[in-house]
């Protein structure tokens, strides 16, 4: 297949004119939003445009040698902990190096998640933070034709330079110790879409366990809901009242935890003599809750700074390692207690 592209490999402003068949003045008014261009120029222009990867580069007035000193970072939501916390550290170590963030919020969607990439190297961005392993078909084709160092935050991916940890082998571990408590009816509020890879492998951690206990986590037991706590406190409803109440909830983060002991308060259930709850990440308020939360605490705070240590090593050409693996730890407070003797 022939190459489209400039030779540097990186579309120009006269390869979208030379593929559309327009000159490039018209390509500078439609990227411009001037409504003076033909329709069917305009659609011309705009297939060339999405062929070839070209994007608006509002940084190509300086030197070819000088930075727009912009780091870009997607994040699935700034409605918990998880990545405020870990936004605030990468921001701050970047800024002492004179970076200034620039955040997009993705909604757990890859779609937007690749429009909102599109836009941050539209403006120049000179590095990029992720959230995940798993992105649109088309992310890594692009964040590699713009050759911009990237990091994949909170999980591991061995394709791509990532900081993160293995999800499985954390809810393996929190589901043993529930297990060693002897929970056997088992329940899950998730709060995620299914392109959320963390809790994904997180379910399959939990499947894992069970079924060598020769238990199971039934369908009518998993509840995907939005990362709210109301949502979280609908979710555990439907817990008690389905086919099989669980003893033993895990939730996909602290926050979710908490709307479900809010909720098993509503029903007058004990904490955790009735049901045992535990969450995800060990947020700051998980252990001054009215029942200090069992979770798995993730240095939050140290994804961030290893983040930034890792785009601002490759920014200034060194050579680093690309995979850093974090163990999560099982903090074990008074949400868990062993399993009621004859269910309820």
């Amino acid at each position: 297949m022939q190459d489209k592209t400039s030779p540097q490999g990186r579309a120009s402003l006269e390869d979208v004119a030379k593929l559309s068949g327009v000159s490039t003045a018209t390509v500078s008014r439609v990227l411009n939003g001037s409504t003076t261009v033909r329709q069917s120029r305009r659609e011309a222009v705009e297939r060339a445009c999405e062929e070839l990867g070209y994007v608006i580069n509002r940084a190509a007035r300086t030197l070819a040698s000088r930075r727009s000193m912009t780091i870009g970072a997607v994040v699935p939501t700034l409605a918990t902990e998880t990545f405020s916390r870990t936004l605030a550290a990468f921001q701050h170590q970047i800024h002492k190096s004179g970076y200034t963030l620039l955040l997009a919020n993705s909604e757990f969607d890859p779609d937007i998640e690749f429009r909102e990439v599109n836009k941050l190297v539209e403006y120049g961005i000179d590095a990029l933070l992720l959230v995940g392993h798993t992105h649109h078909q088309r992310l890594w084709e692009r964040i590699e034709q713009h050759k911009i160092p990237c990091i994949q935050t909170f999980s591991i991916d061995t394709q791509h330079p990532s900081i993160g940890y293995d999800s499985v082998k954390a809810a393996q571990r929190v589901t043993e110790h529930l297990l060693s408590l002897g929970h056997k009816k088992f329940g899950m509020i998730a709060g995620t879409p299914p392109t959320n890879d963390r809790v994904y492998d997180r379910l399959r951690g939990i499947r894992e366990v069970l079924n060598n206990a020769r238990l199971s986590l039934p369908e009518s037991n998993l509840i995907e809901c939005a990362f709210s706590i109301n949502d979280a406190r609908k979710g555990l409803f439907t817990l008690l009242d389905g086919p099989e109440p669980p003893t033993a909830v895990i939730c996909g983060n602290d926050m979710l935890a908490f709307g479900a002991m809010r909720a098993a308060s509503e029903r007058y259930m004990r904490i955790p003599n009735d049901i045992s709850i535990a969450g995800f990440n060990d947020y700051e308020y998980a252990e001054h809750l009215e029942h200090p939360l069992t979770t798995m605490r993730v240095e939050l705070d140290q994804i961030g700074l290893d983040a930034a240590e890792y785009l601002l090593a490759t920014l200034n050409g060194e050579t680093v390692k690309q995979q850093w693996v974090l163990e999560p730890e099982l903090i074990v407070r008074s949400s868990t207690g062993s399993a009621p003797r004859q269910g309820r």
